[in-house]
């Protein structure tokens, strides 16, 4: 199979003219089974190539420095989409999306939830997965201090990898990455005090990549409550969230 090797002009040319999509991964209670929210990731389904996966997107984003204008069109998306879903009748209770630390760090870094305002979304339905060193860069810090001041919930994987937060930052989901949460013997000391810290501070716990029910069981008896990966589905489009939601034994 050949190698995708995509120019930066082909990503703008997609941002501007809307070819990218966004699909959604449930993340879904452990003892209810009931829809916990959903993480966004973006596809690029591409008239020669076909659908391009996010390890090129993302080469291409920093190739072209295009984080700033790939993040805002992303947070765009899901608070449209979150808005969407809602007037259907179908709450979707988190829709969280990473970003990037380029678009924090600038000036105008409220930028990014403009869209707040443009649908009148709920930004409690909106989650910001913050990047790497949020807890202890002073200017993400100060962006996501912001952010999270208009209503904006905050998400972090640090506290997983034993990181010093800043005391200015409160998160309101700790998430267990991939290969924490797979490994989940070897790393049950992290995962019980990430569960402890979130009941301390009133955050929910998401392990992420969750791929077996005697992974997601072990996660449990760890304290873990919520859970996202290919035991319950992968990213799908919007309008199948519902069907997947739905079908016989989800």
């Amino acid at each position: 199979m050949a190698i995708v090797r995509l120019r930066p002009g082909d990503l703008k040319h997609a941002l501007a003219g809307g070819a990218l999509s966004v699909h959604y991964q449930p993340q879904v209670h452990i003892k209810t089974g009931k829809l916990a929210g959903v993480e966004a990731f973006v596809r690029w389904p591409h008239p020669v190539h076909g659908m391009i996966g996010p390890g090129e997107i993302i080469r291409v984003v920093e190739e072209a420095s295009l984080h700033v204008e790939f993040d805002r069109w992303v947070v765009g998306v899901i608070c449209r989409q979150a808005k969407k879903w809602r007037s259907e009748r179908m709450p979707v209770p988190v829709v969280a999306a990473n970003v990037w630390s380029e678009t924090l760090r600038r000036p105008d870094a409220l930028k990014l939830i403009d869209a707040l305002a443009e649908t009148g979304v709920d930004p409690k339905t909106i989650e910001i997965e913050c990047p790497r060193g949020s807890t202890v860069d002073p200017d993400l810090t100060r962006a996501l201090v912001k952010i999270h001041s208009l209503g904006v919930r905050l998400a972090s994987e640090e506290y997983a990898n034993v990181a010093q937060s800043s005391a200015q930052l409160n998160f309101d989901t700790l998430k267990i990455p991939f290969p924490i949460s797979r490994d989940h013997v070897a790393n049950a000391k992290a995962i019980s005090a990430v569960v402890a810290k979130a009941r301390a501070t009133g955050a929910r716990v998401v392990a992420d990549s969750v791929e077996s029910t005697a992974q997601e069981e072990a996660l449990a008896a760890l304290g873990v409550e919520i859970v996202q990966g290919y035991l319950y589905g992968p990213e799908v489009a919007p309008g199948e969230l519902r069907t997947l939601l739905t079908r016989p034994g989800a």
